[in-house]
């Protein structure tokens, strides 16, 4: 069948649907209009089949496939350009090989990487922007049921100590723990609701129809949100009445260390993985850089505040060795896909290490701020929202080497 098709295009002149719109008839020039050389004898004149510019042999390739794809039930013929990523890795059975122009040639192989690129995402998200919203909405109930359980439990708290059932005093460290541990579970929730809601309003609705759910969804889960926030500083104003300004600071400072140690779990984890990926697939380490230098910020202000508290400093350093060891065997934050990474290779290790180290960073930012008492850690803060900005312009290109 391929043999027949190669045959009979030597023979015929060109059909009419292999014509573009622009095509170029041969009595109308007689130079190529690329390098501009006249065509004779030995330059012999071809015609683009996507934009119909008359070219020369050197000026064009016959690096475009048409073709039916032979492991699919779909017979819809496509277009690619071979030894580009996306094309088919063997000749399909039926298939014919059109020549184009090298503008129209770059411009397929854009698209082609386009595309692939844009699979891979939806790919990697989960599929469509319905199946998407149904999966963001399934996560966000099971939050929003954690989250109503722990603020009814935190209400309850603050109620045994308004009646005196429970003592909170400076020598109640027990006491203390469970009020801090139950305000930064609550502080964990609403932060990760917080994400889930960004992440939400970044999806595209494909329809009127799915416009319409989408902002009905996305309005709830505000409402729910807002609701929940008010419900929450509610409990804490009541907490502040009843309790001596004193145990409130020690509060506050339980949660504040909580929540600087764990920030830096998350960055030294980050760090260790980004430069681990740079040197196994040889990629630039501008990324590994911003991320050393924002972990230096965190660390100065974590022994700080540690120290502060009166803890032991080599105890803390042994305790977030291990932890790291641990997330490291078994909870990784950059994970690649076998699958992408066969296909692109570097450019997906690439593009994971940016979009993976801006939404750690961006969750981290997030959890701080609502964890923390506003004066605490500006330093790191501040340093978070400097990475994160630098992090908006970094591209593939500035990664990858050639």
């Amino acid at each position: 069948m391929k043999r027949t098709i190669h045959e009979m295009t030597n023979i015929v002149s060109t059909p009419a649907w292999q014509k573009s719109t622009f095509w170029l008839q041969e009595n109308m020039s007689n130079q190529c209009q690329k390098c501009q050389q006249k065509f004779n004898l030995v330059r012999s004149k071809h015609n683009c089949k996507l934009c119909g510019r008359a070219v020369c042999k050197s000026c064009s390739f016959k690096d475009v496939i048409l073709y039916l794809p032979d492991d699919e039930d779909t017979k819809e013929p496509r277009l690619s350009v071979i030894k580009v990523i996306g094309s088919p890795s063997v000749e399909p059975e039926l298939a014919l090989y059109v020549r184009v122009c090298e503008s129209c040639l770059e411009r397929l192989k854009n698209r082609q990487l386009e595309m692939l690129e844009k699979e891979e995402k939806m790919l990697a998200k989960g599929g469509d922007s319905l199946e998407m919203l149904l999966k963001e909405h399934s996560t966000m109930y099971r939050n929003e049921v954690k989250m109503e359980d722990q603020l009814n439990e935190y209400q309850i708290i603050i109620e045994s100590l308004e009646d005196n059932s429970r003592k909170l005093n400076s020598s109640g460290k027990s006491n203390i723990q469970t009020v801090a541990k139950a305000q930064e579970d609550l502080a964990d929730y609403l932060a990760q609701y917080v994400l889930n809601i960004q992440r939400m309003k970044k999806l595209t609705p494909e329809s009127n129809t799915q416009a319409i759910l989408f902002r009905n969804c996305l309005k709830g889960k505000c409402d729910f949100y807002f609701d929940n926030q008010f419900r929450f500083k509610s409990l804490q104003k009541t907490l502040g009445d009843s309790t001596p300004p004193k145990i409130l600071e020690c509060i506050q400072r339980t949660v504040d260390k909580h929540a600087i140690v764990s920030t830096q779990l998350y960055i030294r984890q980050l760090t260790y993985e980004s430069l681990h990926l740079c040197d196994k697939y040889n990629l630039r380490d501008n990324i590994p850089q911003k991320l050393t230098l924002t972990d230096e910020f965190v660390e100065k202000e974590t022994l700080d505040c540690i120290e502060q508290d009166g803890d032991d400093i080599d105890d803390h350093s042994e305790q977030l060795q291990e932890l790291l060891q641990s997330q490291l065997k078994d909870h990784r934050l950059i994970k690649l896909s076998k699958r992408t990474l066969k296909c692109s290779g570097s450019h997906h290790a690439a593009d994971m290490l940016i979009t993976r180290s801006t939404d750690i960073l961006h969750q981290v930012k997030v959890q701080l701020m609502m964890k923390s008492a506003n004066r605490s850690f500006p330093q790191t803060k501040q340093t978070l929202d400097q990475t994160l900005e630098e992090l908006k312009i970094v591209t593939l290109q500035d990664i990858v080497k050639l």
